[in-house]
């Protein structure tokens, strides 16, 4: 029987007992179907499973033992900061999905001339809480016990500009250089330009190019957006 694997904001350790967050034991209970005899492990973000005992489940507590503490190596070696221009909702939820699938270290999600409107304050907020809770999903999907930090969503303008030894790569499916092409010994760190459907408009990419990001492709299609930033985190990862 595979281990169900949960995310918890408690802090962890073997041989202490707690009771989960009541969104967890909701899920645990009504969703999966936990009982006594499943197999269940929680995990923080700090890089270990922990097995757990399930002492008690019923419909107002969920209450558990720590019995194991497993560091994991799921880990990219590479630091991967991905810039990613707010898309539709769908489109958004499956790129930040699949990126944390894919390796990404940090996501950070930006407006540009053709993204699709924000609004409001409680619309962004929302949307932050949502995006969160798809990556912790997806970590618990996947097998990470390191959570993806996300930042507040920011203007364009706001991208930072590289350092000297900082290596920045700017999506443009009309680049003559693609990312398999590029000639980077071992980077510990890269940050990831991807824009909106429609694509960055001139002025945004001469503004990117003059921060220290280089225009690539990543082959010779035009990819959508979710899938560019999907591809983008695969591909830099064998750079």
């Amino acid at each position: 029987m595979r281990a169900v694997r949960l995310y918890t904001q408690q802090n962890l350790a073997p041989g202490i007992e707690l009771e989960l967050e009541n969104s967890i034991r909701h899920y645990a209970l009504n969703v999966l179907r936990l009982n006594k005899r499943s197999l269940l492990k929680l995990f923080n973000g700090d890089g270990n499973d922990y097995s757990c005992e399930i002492l008690e489940c019923n419909k107002t507590m969920l209450r558990v033992k720590i019995t194991k503490k497993s560091p994991l190596n799921s880990e990219s070696k590479l630091t991967t900061h991905l810039y990613l221009c707010v898309s539709k909702s769908s489109h958004m939820n499956y790129a930040i999905q699949k990126s944390v699938e894919a390796g990404v270290s940090n996501i950070h999600p930006i407006t540009s001339e053709r993204t699709v409107s924000i609004t409001s304050y409680n619309s962004i907020e929302s949307k932050q809480k949502h995006w969160q809770s798809i990556i912790q999903s997806a970590c618990e999907q996947c097998g990470r016990a390191t959570i993806p930090e996300l930042f507040p969503t920011c203007e364009f303008n706001k991208i930072d500009k590289l350092n000297v030894n900082e290596y920045g790569l700017m999506l443009d499916a009309s680049s003559d250089q693609t990312m398999n092409s590029l000639k980077i010994d071992n980077p510990s760190s890269i940050k990831l330009l991807i824009g909106p459907e429609g694509g960055l408009t001139e002025s945004e990419m001469n503004s990117a190019t003059l921060k220290g990001y280089k225009a690539v492709r990543c082959g010779p299609r035009v990819l959508r957006t979710e899938t560019a930033a999907i591809t983008a985190v695969l591909l830099s990862q064998q750079l």
